[in-house]
């Protein structure tokens, strides 16, 4: 939002469209404002986000990153735990836990959106590494960008509140995520990337992780 009253979204983002990440983050900052304020219009702004993505399909359950803030339909169908999706799933569980754990449709949409990455993305290479693949119109891409990595804090840190029994598997799924970062930073130089918001690494076919560099690539599992 610009001082001259008028929003403005990325050029390059699909046909005009805001960004999953972004309604997330404000979503969770608007909230906290209205508590901190004692003013709820900051709150019901960012409420009326849920309404319309509750009453939006979503392909197998997944939330695309790209929402037209104008006709409220989904952009390019790409789903991503990372870059452009990432903040939207860690604040919905924030928003839950941050109130006290009484926000119980916060809930239910981060444990439904969870279910639904569980069903549709999560893979493992044939070394045995779990990773968080990427969707795009229906077909996977086998991938994990550096800024999924959070995905394994996230995912133990809503553990506890886990519907059923769930809570030991989301721990257990947890430390896989983390365990595949662990090793493609210490296993290679990609580690010096860290700060990039690019794709280090990614899967083909499930059989192999190569880290990207610039032309080339280095092969880091098999």
């Amino acid at each position: 939002m610009s001082c001259s009253g008028v929003g403005r979204n990325w050029p390059w983002a699909s046909g005009g469209s805001s960004i999953l990440a972004e309604y997330g983050t404000l979503h969770l900052e608007f909230m906290h404002l209205s508590k901190l304020s004692g003013r709820p219009v900051f709150s019901e702004k960012v409420m009326n986000i849920r309404k319309v993505l509750n009453r939006l399909d979503k392909p197998q359950g997944l939330y695309p990153n790209y929402l037209n803030p104008n006709s409220a339909q989904w952009g390019q169908h790409h789903v991503s735990v990372g870059g452009l999706g990432d903040s939207f799933y860690e604040y919905l569980l924030k928003a839950w836990l941050m109130s006290d754990k009484t926000d119980e449709e916060g809930k239910k949409l981060y444990f439904d959106a969870l279910q639904a990455i569980e069903s549709n993305l999560i893979r493992k290479s044939r070394g045995g590494l779990m990773y968080i693949a990427e969707w795009k119109g229906g077909l996977l891409e086998h991938k994990m960008g550096h800024l999924t990595c959070f995905a394994g804090g996230m995912l133990a840190l809503g553990a506890d509140g886990a519907p059923g029994d769930q809570t030991g598997q989301q721990m257990e799924l947890a430390a896989e995520i983390a365990r595949t970062c662990h090793e493609s930073y210490i296993h290679t130089v990609c580690f010096l990337l860290y700060k990039m918001n690019t794709v280090p690494w990614r899967s083909e076919n499930g059989r192999s992780f190569t880290c990207q560099l610039g032309t080339g690539a280095i092969k880091l599992f098999q």
